[in-house]
């Protein structure tokens, strides 16, 4: 077996950017740079069958995050892996919004709803060394991944039980139950469902994101929410009469990712 097999077995099998995937594979299954393994000729019997068995999962479609338990986010690699989101660059946009809020030194009390791996939780507080934040998740895997980041960026002894918050930050599961089987098929087959699907019109989970804030937020507090859709972007906004839209951020795509919202 040899790198170039590897990469046309990728290529065969629709990975996009074989080629590089293939180098991240192979690092990871042999444990070498990647200078190492392009010197290589050709892999021996052993190194094939590792080979095979990391290469066998991306080919049926397997993320390739989960399979190296790592993703990037804000310049950050977080575990993630079988019951955890995988974070997105869109999501970056969310702390993009609350540096348009919060100055650096700022004392501030957040709650992540819907945290997954942590990753929006765990760069706040590392972003905002003075902050504090609450992670709040159902999914007893996807808890796991974000106590495991916290722990590893030391932040674990920030996180706080609070019964009102400045801020609430939120990736809510916002694509339509029916657009979930167009999908690609390593986030339709492999991310957890719970994290996807937002019910028949895709606003089940703002209109409860919104329900907390009501609850828990302070009066000139924030929601910040990652949009789906631009009819999401709109009907958020009608959600509550306890707020107003008070900015947008804007993704690659010129798309409006993050919705700021303020209470009145």
């Amino acid at each position: 077996m040899t790198v170039k097999d590897v990469t046309e077995r990728l290529r065969v099998s629709g990975v996009i950017n074989a080629g590089q995937e293939s180098l991240w594979l192979l690092s990871y299954a042999l444990g070498m740079t990647n200078a190492e393994i392009l010197a290589r000729a050709e892999f021996s019997r052993e190194e094939s069958r590792r080979i095979d068995e990391i290469i066998s999962r991306r080919v049926k479609g397997e993320p390739l995050q989960y399979i190296l338990g790592e993703a990037d986010f804000y310049g950050r690699d977080f575990h993630v892996g079988d019951g955890v989101l995988i974070p997105r660059h869109d999501t970056e946009t969310l702390i993009e919004g609350v540096k348009r809020i919060f100055p650096n030194d700022e004392t501030f009390c957040f709650a992540d709803w819907g945290t997954g791996s942590g990753c929006l939780a765990v760069t706040i507080l590392l972003e905002f060394p003075k902050s504090k934040g609450q992670m709040i998740e159902i999914s007893p895997d996807a808890l796991r991944y974000a106590r495991d980041n916290a722990s590893r960026y030391g932040v674990d002894d920030r996180l706080c039980v609070s019964g009102t918050f400045d801020l609430i930050v939120s990736n809510p599961p916002y694509i339509p139950t029916s657009e979930i089987n167009g999908l690609m098929r390593e986030v339709r087959d492999f991310e957890p469902i719970t994290a996807l699907d937002g019910g028949d019109d895709g606003m089940k989970f703002y209109r409860e994101v919104m329900t907390f804030a009501e609850r828990t937020l302070k009066r000139g507090g924030y929601v910040i929410l990652e949009m789906g859709s631009l009819s999401q972007v709109e009907e958020v906004g009608k959600l509550s009469d306890e707020f107003f839209v008070d900015g947008k951020i804007f993704d690659d795509g010129n798309f409006p990712r993050c919705l700021i919202l303020r209470r009145f």
